[in-house]
């Protein structure tokens, strides 16, 4: 499946709309980076690579841009743990605004429900 990803600038987003439902990244720009915030892929379309997908061309954009990325967001820092060879580089090592959980990995992004 080719997901088609376009960046929404006006609302620093990333998204795709598969089977008529919108999956985004949030984030939050700051001099030389971007601080991704959400990964919000709704349940109907999870479990099909759309948030890797997503969190990839929001990284891949990073690069392109030679911007810093601060995961906020956990599934992305959890998805740059797994790909630290590709896209280690681009963190920007800061303490994040989101406590760690207990029994979970990264840092809770916090609970957010879809604009849309």
């Amino acid at each position: 499946m080719e997901i088609k990803i376009e960046h929404i600038k006006q609302e620093n987003r990333f998204q795709t709309i598969v089977d008529g439902i919108k999956g985004y990244v949030e984030y939050e720009t700051y001099p030389g980076g971007m601080d991704l915030t959400h990964t919000i892929v709704p349940k109907p379309i999870g479990g099909r690579g759309v948030a890797a997908a997503l969190v990839k061309h929001t990284l891949e954009y990073a690069m392109q841009h030679n911007l810093k990325v601060r995961p906020t967001c956990s599934y992305v820092r959890v998805y740059m743990e797994r790909h630290k060879a590709e896209y280690g580089q681009l963190e920007d090592k800061v303490e994040t605004k989101f406590q760690v959980m207990e029994g979970m990995s990264g840092n809770a992004c916090g609970t957010k429900k879809s604009k849309d």
